[in-house]
């Protein structure tokens, strides 16, 4: 719990130190380096996502399955930001594509190879799923919940709710199938 609540207190000041602001003027410095620093940052997160992933196999296979098929889930979305900010950088279709997709590729590298350190070091397993938790919820506290409240009609709220309940659902799937392989 200490290394989640750490981590949740590391990526508040992290996006405090190096986050970029919406600003009104095309012109900016934000703007014309948004290319290069969602490339590294990409690259970045895409590293951690193959750490993150042969962390969870090495615990359990399920939960391995689970980590695998939720950082897809995500990237999806995710990299199609990415190609969309690019662009709008000024890179080609072609370069924003290739440049996107070697960002991308950090995340096997990281696997394999933190895959037989971790298995090594077997205690840091749970620290490193507890610092990825840590992250996600972050994410989920700092920039989802408020997106939540900007539909105010009943059907998005029912939506919301279902969507909301399907991932407790799937949290506690999880739980039950990892504590029946023991």
């Amino acid at each position: 719990m200490f290394v989640v609540l750490g981590g949740i207190i590391f990526f508040f000041f992290l996006e405090k130190i190096i986050i970029w602001r919406n600003c009104l003027n095309e012109d900016c410095e934000v703007h014309s380096a948004a290319g290069p620093i969602v490339l590294v940052g990409d690259a970045f997160h895409n590293f951690t996502d193959g750490i993150v992933i042969a962390a969870a196999f090495l615990t359990n296979f399920y939960v391995g399955i689970a980590a695998g098929i939720s950082i897809l889930i995500h990237e999806i979305p995710q990299e199609t930001g990415d190609f969309g900010i690019l662009l709008h950088g000024g890179f080609s279709k072609k370069k924003a594509f290739i440049y996107n997709l070697l960002s991308s590729s950090t995340t096997i590298p990281a696997a394999i190879f933190s895959y037989f350190i971790l298995d090594i070091v077997t205690e840091l397993i749970p620290l490193f799923l507890a610092f990825s938790a840590a992250s996600f919820i972050y994410i989920a506290l700092s920039d989802l919940t408020p997106e939540l409240h900007n539909q105010t009609n009943i059907k998005q709220g029912i939506r919301q709710l279902l969507l909301v309940l399907a991932g407790v659902i799937t949290m506690v799937l999880i739980i039950i199938l990892n504590t029946h392989q023991h």
